[in-house]
């Protein structure tokens, strides 16, 4: 199996093309034509994740962020992201990076199905689509176990919330016994989706990376929220990404990211 034939696998469910313009998905260290026989998936590169894949002998690694946004005019060990950069290459791991690309499509679709919500547009509409279904996070609706719509308290939102993402604890802003009839999600970092949720009329947004000022102000205009964090959000990636690949390809080893979470709560 090729690089190249990874790529177009994994373009299947979230084709590159429709990442962000000041995104930087796809394959940043590597030869297309390469061979792959073992694969590491990750939440991010970081140095251990790096050193794991270089110690398997491993022949790619996926992220879901990119190591690298801003042009780089130098590549050498004296900045630890080259740094990176330099040993994949020196070890001849290929690095994918799927970023923006999957938050639109598979990523945003897993974190509805953990949740159990019927999905009825995106927060942010995908400009270049005619279905409103296709953008940045979901807008819907709570189902129960029957797939009925259904509305629960904020404090049932945050049990489904910590279940979902096997979060011991997330930080809640609003009144527990708040009914909440319109939830929006959206992995990551949800900051920026305020205003639109707040415009759509939602009682909740579910997210990570949320502000205590920003907090207020949605709080202000009748929207709660729970921080779940960046890390929690997200880490179903290298889950979903490794199911994938097992479900499609035969011979390759699929590796799970040895990356823990920074920061605590104590």
């Amino acid at each position: 199996m090729k690089v190249r034939e990874i790529m177009s696998l994994l373009d299947s469910i979230a084709p590159f093309a429709n990442q962000a313009e000041w995104d930087n998905s796809g394959l940043i260290v590597g030869d297309m034509n390469a061979d792959v026989k073992k694969i590491v998936v990750s939440l991010d590169a970081t140095d251990e994740v790096v050193e794991q894949a270089i110690q398997a002998k491993a022949d790619l690694l996926i992220t879901h962020h990119p190591l690298v946004f801003a042009p780089v005019l130098k590549v050498n060990s004296e900045n630890f992201i080259t740094n990176r950069m330099l040993k994949l290459a020196q070890n001849k791991v290929n690095y994918i990076a799927m970023h923006t690309n999957i938050d639109k499509t598979a990523l945003a679709d897993v974190a509805d199905e953990l949740l159990n919500i019927n999905k009825e547009r995106a927060i942010e509409v995908d400009i270049n689509s005619e279905d409103k279904k296709s953008g940045f996070g979901s807008i819907g609706k709570f189902m129960n176990a029957n797939k009925e719509l259904v509305n629960i308290t904020l404090r049932d939102a945050v049990i489904r919330t910590k279940n979902a993402f096997q979060r011991e604890v997330v930080n809640v802003y609003g009144d527990l016994d708040t009914v909440v009839t319109k939830v929006a999600v959206c992995t990551g970092s949800g900051k920026s989706m305020i205003e639109e949720c707040i415009k759509e009329k939602c009682d909740l947004l579910i997210t990570g990376d949320i502000t205590y000022h920003a907090a207020l102000d949605a709080l202000a205009q009748g929207l709660s929220i729970i921080d779940a964090s960046h890390f929690g959000t997200e880490i179903v990636f290298a889950d979903l990404v490794i199911t994938f690949l097992e479900y499609n390809l035969t011979d390759v080893k699929l590796i799970r990211g040895m990356q823990s979470e920074i920061g605590m709560f104590m």
